[in-house]
């Protein structure tokens, strides 16, 4: 991988860079819980809710566009403390002012959107840093473990809120601690975390050029526009399958909301299972390796589609969050390998905006198709992204014998 001279000292592993995502997501998805049921129980209507996301989607892509820049004009490990120092303290300062059972619309928007904004910058710059202190031999071991264990956040969050309802006292406030406290938790981590930055050869651009350098760069690498437009056409399916998922339980299975919910942890446990698949693997995953991976969760969606029990949509669904998984470590691992360092915040920053916006874009388009073909979009959706894969393959591979 082409880079400057190193400063850090590489290691096979770093604890700290490792928890301070894992702490952080488990915070977040407990928030986002918390979120969900007491706004719902206190409003009666889920529409100020999804205004209020609605809004954080929109700020988090916004946020990607300035992150990439950033990311590669100063210190990395500076933009995630101050990303984690800022939500500690707008979730501290919601938490003594909120009323929980009348809360006020412009809070929420404006605690969502400070969060969203320390995720888009914490991301990339976590993301940019890992081949900065992680060995070249190492960096495929090190993402795996790292999506394993945001796929155990995934599934501790909804278990551990559970558990918090369950306690009379505990309302939203609790909530907002809990999260506010595993953002001083990040930080004490990033603290410990050994790093040297290294200006640029270049010198600090305005963000604009640098974001119009970050382009230039990924488009001189045919390789990162292929893997960004890849990215960007399994995230378009991937948010129609999760919005699949609950219309096929209200419709064949008798709106079961327990049914719903073993789907969403067989998922997570397969996303789990997915990350520890890669753990031991000896080199990285080729480009044609992780292709498979995908034309492989085509299938799954297809045998989803043509046979409707239970039982196989909820092993098509382990299934599938096992696919996700080795398709993201192979992806984020390709790019780090590919990237040069002072290019990595613009490259994850771009690949974000992309993945951000398809999410939408995906919901958006697939909530009518549902409408209208009900289980059968999962056929659609499997042939769908077979083919738009294989017309990837067949543009670049124009693009690279021309």
């Amino acid at each position: 991988m082409a880079q400057n001279a190193p400063l850090n000292q590489k290691r096979k592993f770093s604890w700290p860079l490792f928890l301070s995502p894992f702490i952080s997501r488990l915070g977040d998805a407990l928030y986002i819980f918390g979120l969900n049921w007491f706004i719902v129980k206190a409003t009666g209507t889920a529409s100020i809710l999804g205004v209020v996301q609605g809004i954080g989607g929109l700020v988090l892509v916004a946020a990607d566009v300035l992150a990439g820049p950033l990311v590669d004009s100063v210190n990395r490990k500076r933009v995630m403390l101050w990303s984690d120092i800022i939500s500690f303290v707008a979730c501290l300062l919601m938490a003594l002012i909120v009323d929980v059972n009348h809360p006020i619309f412009y809070q929420l928007v404006l605690l969502t959107a400070i969060l969203d904004i320390g995720l888009g910058f914490n991301f990339p710059a976590a993301k940019a840093m890992v081949p900065e202190l992680i060995q070249d031999s190492a960096l495929q071991r090190f993402n795996a473990i790292s999506n394993t264990s945001l796929s155990l956040a995934d599934i501790f969050a909804p278990l551990l809120g559970g558990a918090l309802l369950a306690v009379s006292w505990i309302n939203f406030r609790e909530f907002l601690l809990i999260n506010a406290f595993s953002f001083l938790l990040s930080i004490a981590l990033l603290l410990g975390i050994r790093y040297r930055y290294q200006p640029s050869k270049s010198g600090r651009l305005s963000i604009w050029t640098s974001l119009q350098d970050g382009f230039k760069y990924v488009m001189g690498k045919p390789v990162l526009v292929k893997m960004v437009v890849i990215d960007s056409v399994v995230n378009i399916f991937y948010a129609a399958f999760n919005l699949l998922l609950p219309y096929d339980v209200k419709h064949y299975f008798g709106g079961n909301e327990h049914l719903y919910s073993y789907l969403m942890a067989v998922m997570a446990i397969g996303g789990m299972l997915g990350g520890l698949s890669l753990v031991r693997a000896r080199s990285a995953r080729a480009l044609p390796q992780i292709e498979r991976d995908i034309y492989l969760l085509a299938v799954v969606m297809l045998i989803a589609g043509f046979w409707r029990p239970y039982p196989v949509l909820l092993v098509m669904t382990g299934l599938y969050g096992f696919l996700i998984s080795r398709i993201g470590v192979g992806l984020f691992t390709l790019v780090q390998n590919v990237t040069d360092v002072a290019y990595l915040g613009r490259v994850f920053g771009i690949w974000f905006i992309s993945v951000d916006f398809m999410h939408p874009l995906g919901n958006f388009i697939f909530g009518f198709v549902i409408d209208w073909l009900g289980d059968g979009t999962f056929v659609l959706m499997g042939i769908l992204l077979a083919l738009c894969l294989g017309l990837t393959d067949l543009v670049f591979r124009k693009h690279t014998t021309a």
